[in-house]
């Protein structure tokens, strides 16, 4: 039986919604960051045709009626992209506020380092004017305060995602990963005057929409894009990838790697289905689970207690808790809640959002009745929910 969410929180975010990232750290699981992409429309509409990067961005299906007109409309004004870094906190009573509001270009990622600066927590934010701000969160105030913007492209290029290395290595510093709309992908190492970009390299033949680190090695990082093709790197030495995999319908959006599971990856695309894979043999799935709508985020829980759920932002058909059967997380096959012979179903939906699902993750606050509190958000209704699952 799958449950139905109920939503126990509901804030309007005026711009696009996008992004949600709760803060992992002891002492701060009651803050999350939301990030905000708003396309800002030329004075004159009629004079500028959305690129298909644009469409991709809203949602919109080609269409096949670009060219009924033959008049020249002049030249086309470059598309604007603003948005806003939204800090909230939340009361143990599910009670929503927003402590710090940061104007910023459009933002496509956010992710917390898995390091403290300091003793602060970081935070990592990827914008559409090629830039990965580099935020601490101050320990008296708890607002963000902006330590460094890097600029890894050019203006006109996106950040599209981005990742920390080292999550399950305390004692190393962490590096950032970042895939570019111009297909291709950023290292950035820390030095002692900040983070600086390292190496770049082709990646796609379109926009990469994702890239990750891998958990278990951490010169693995794994990038997926509109080329319908998922790919593995050795980032110190990137003149071709140690594996791809171009058995996908179309775009791959989301990876994820278990940080409880070694060897356990979640893809996700836009073709519906979210793929579990054994990175040892990643060319076959070791499940696929048909999800709906196009998949644009998956988080592993980040409770061990729970290691074999996965929250998914299904754009076109809601937000989905997946639970995986306990043969492929490593447990005892007679405990498999999801039944024999299944990789996993689906065993929570949240369906109070009117458009497309993007941001979501679980926060770190305490559990209640079993169940860790949620934020979504959604694109074109510029919405955010808390919810459990």
């Amino acid at each position: 039986m799958i449950m139905q969410a109920i939503s126990l929180a509901h804030v309007d975010t005026i711009y696009s919604a996008d992004s949600i990232e709760w803060c992992p750290f002891e002492g701060y699981e009651d803050s999350f960051v939301c990030g905000t992409y708003q396309i800002i429309k030329p004075e004159e509409a009629s004079l500028h045709e959305p690129t298909q990067l644009e469409k991709k961005e809203r949602g919109e299906e080609e269409s096949d009626d670009d060219d009924d007109d033959d008049v020249d409309e002049g030249p086309s004004k470059p598309t604007q992209r603003k948005g806003r870094l939204l800090l909230y906190h939340v009361d143990d009573d599910d009670t929503l506020a927003e402590v710090r509001r940061i104007e910023t270009p459009a933002i496509l990622d956010t992710k917390w380092s898995p390091k403290l600066d300091d003793g602060r927590p970081s935070l990592g934010v990827a914008d559409a004017k090629g830039h990965i701000t580099y935020y601490v969160l101050d320990t008296e105030t708890r607002r963000l305060v902006e330590r460094q913007q890097i600029q890894v492209d050019e203006e006109s290029t996106l950040c599209l995602s981005l990742d920390w290395s080292h999550r399950l290595d305390s004692s190393s510093p962490s590096s950032i990963i970042t895939s570019l709309s111009t297909g291709s992908l950023a290292h950035l190492i820390p030095t002692p005057t900040g983070y600086q970009v390292d190496s770049t390299w082709k990646a796609h033949d379109y926009e990469p929409w994702i890239t990750s680190f891998d958990n278990w090695d951490v010169n693995t990082v794994w990038s997926g894009g509109d080329d319908c093709k998922l790919k593995r790197w050795d980032i110190r030495e990137t003149f071709r990838p140690t594996f791809v995999n171009k058995n996908f319908d179309a775009g791959v959006t989301t990876i994820t790697s278990s940080p409880h599971t070694p060897n356990l990856l979640a893809v996700g695309s836009y073709d519906e289905s979210l793929r579990i894979f054994d990175t040892r043999s990643p060319g076959e799935p070791l499940t696929t689970i048909a999800l709906g709508g196009g998949i644009w985020r998956t988080r592993f829980h980040p409770s061990s207690s729970r290691k074999g759920d996965i929250l998914n932002a299904c754009m076109h058909d809601n937000f989905k808790v997946v639970r995986l059967s306990s043969s492929l997380i490593g447990d005892d096959p007679s405990l498999d809640v999801a039944g024999e012979g299944e990789g996993g179903k689906v065993v929570k939906v949240f369906e109070d959002h009117d458009s497309l699902a993007y941001g979501v993750d679980w926060s770190r606050k305490k559990d209640k009745n079993g169940e860790t509190l949620i934020a979504s958000c959604s694109f074109y209704d510029h919405s955010m929910h808390l919810w459990r699952g």
